[in-house]
């Protein structure tokens, strides 16, 4: 069993920097289907503990769909006295993979949201990744797995 668990960690964190350099997300995060973090980026432990962002990657695992919405106030009660800074406002995206985990992405939302081809696509390399068992996935097989994708 513990070889699968160094297997996953192997896998998620090597799509976890894949991920991060095809989306430009300047967050990110990993997690195996138990939500224990594998391993992040620029994220802070709150970040990560938080109801939020754990409610959409328990969705995403859950639905086997990828989730994609924002990091705006949900309840208004929550909401700052201050106006909102349009800066502060993110695009969040986890990508289920099917067995082994979720990636997470978030990226601010004035650079734009992330395409739903390139998800689509992330989603299939992971998928594939997973099934094939690439235990030492580099960059470069993930990059040829991702062009031999489509959408």
């Amino acid at each position: 069993m513990r070889a699968v668990i160094l297997t996953n960690t192997s896998l998620l964190a090597g799509l976890m920097q894949f991920a991060i350099q095809q989306t430009g997300a300047d967050r990110a995060m990993v997690c195996d289907t138990h939500l224990a973090v594998v391993g992040s980026v620029n994220l802070e432990q709150a970040d990560i503990l938080s109801e939020r962002l754990t409610d959409v990657v328990q969705k995403a695992i859950a639905s086997g769909q990828p989730v994609i919405t924002n990091n705006a106030v949900r309840d208004a009660a929550n909401a700052p006295h201050t106006k909102t800074n349009f800066d502060n406002l993110r695009g969040v995206v986890v990508i289920p993979i099917v067995g082994v985990g979720a990636l997470y992405l978030d990226r601010p939302l004035k650079q734009g949201i992330i395409a739903k081809t390139t998800i689509n696509r992330l989603m299939k390399v992971a998928e594939q990744a997973a099934k094939d068992g690439q235990t030492e996935t580099t960059a470069d097989k993930l990059g040829e797995l991702y062009q031999q994708t489509s959408a």
